[in-house]
């Protein structure tokens, strides 16, 4: 059995033109001359690479030296004089009944990881960044927003802070996160909406209060973003949407470098929003705090009913018509599933 290939001896590159050989119970390489390169006594020391494909083949000696050839069949026919086994790669890649279970196994993988592995990744994560690190997320995060979609509140400083003391009197901080309220004018269609920031800092646009018919409503929308930092709904979002910024963090353990997570923020909040789960946990949360504060939940559905109702385009109560708007609805999807739900609360 003669195999045609290159040997190399193991202290240079340079191959040489050989042929592998057996002998008996041992094989050796011959080089075009008829000269010895090497041989072993017991061929069973040889140790043959798995078969990939129909990539080269390697034949490895004691000592160091290689023998590659491409010629597949007749390695394995060696192999199999030596009733040396295939290597598994080989033997699962050549039947295509293993090939179908490995697609499988591999679809279900991957569906498996995007479904539940990344967002309990990301929720681990979202949960081990430092306070510090969150507010310079939200820091970065507030400053991209002023240089694109806000402009400075047109709202009367005063009226802006009677509203900040009244709605951070009831809850000033959750989880030891302090929450902060702001008040921006909105622009480039983003109309009537807020933001919960990792930092905790809440951001009302002016069209949120203008819409208001009294401050129940608006403290309904401030529980709900509340019970989204709380959760840690922006950072996993955004860690969701960039699962390998997740990755990175998990494995090595440094949110120093938050330039990613604050470059994808503004994009997930303004134009991915939460999920159906993450809107769910933060009206939970809303519900619960205006039933401790002994205020009527209804107030919240009202205003998310008149949200639903100018996304719609029809005429809100005031007259005007809002068909325009693209509402708090575009972030946080309201269906009129969580509007009963809320009134049945």
């Amino acid at each position: 059995m003669d195999i045609s290939g290159n040997y190399f001896d193991g202290r240079s590159s340079h191959p040489c033109p050989a042929v592998l050989y057996r002998h008996g119970k041992g094989a050796g390489v011959l080089n075009p001359a008829g000269t010895c390169l090497a041989w072993v006594e017991d061929a069973l020391s040889l140790n043959i690479a798995s078969r990939v494909g129909d990539t080269k083949r390697f034949v490895r000696f004691p000592d160091g030296g290689v023998f590659e050839t491409n010629d597949n069949d007749a390695i394995d026919r060696l192999a199999a004089s030596m009733r040396h086994r295939t290597g598994l790669a080989h033997r699962l890649e050549s039947r295509w009944r293993y090939a179908a279970i490995g697609l499988m196994v591999t679809l279900l993988f991957t569906w498996g990881s995007i479904q539940y592995g990344i967002p309990l990744l990301a929720r681990v994560v979202a949960f081990s960044i430092s306070a510090e690190n969150n507010r310079r997320i939200g820091q970065g995060v507030l400053e991209a927003l002023d240089k694109t979609i806000f402009s400075p509140s047109r709202l009367p400083p005063e009226e802006q802070e009677r509203l900040r003391s009244r709605f951070l009197a009831r809850i000033g901080a959750v989880d030891n996160i302090p929450l902060a309220i702001e008040f921006r004018q909105a622009e480039k269609n983003i109309g009537a909406n807020a933001f919960a920031l990792p930092s905790g800092t809440i951001i009302f646009t002016d069209q949120l209060v203008g819409l208001a018919q009294n401050d129940e409503e608006l403290l309904g929308v401030f529980y709900h973003e509340a019970g989204h930092v709380q959760r840690r709904h922006a950072l996993r979002g955004i860690l969701q949407q960039s699962a390998l910024a997740a990755v990175i963090v998990a494995v090595t353990g440094d949110a120093s470098s938050v330039a990613s997570l604050v470059s994808a923020a503004p994009a997930f909040l303004v134009e991915a929003g939460y999920s159906r789960q993450f809107e769910d946990e933060a009206d939970g949360f809303a519900v619960a705090r205006m039933r401790e504060a002994d205020l009527d939940p209804a107030h919240y559905a009202r205003i998310l009913t008149r949200l639903e109702e100018a996304k719609g385009g029809k005429t809100g109560e005031k007259g005007a018509s809002r068909s325009r708007l693209n509402d708090y609805l575009s972030t946080h999807p309201a269906t009129a599933e969580r509007i009963n739900q809320m009134k049945k609360q």
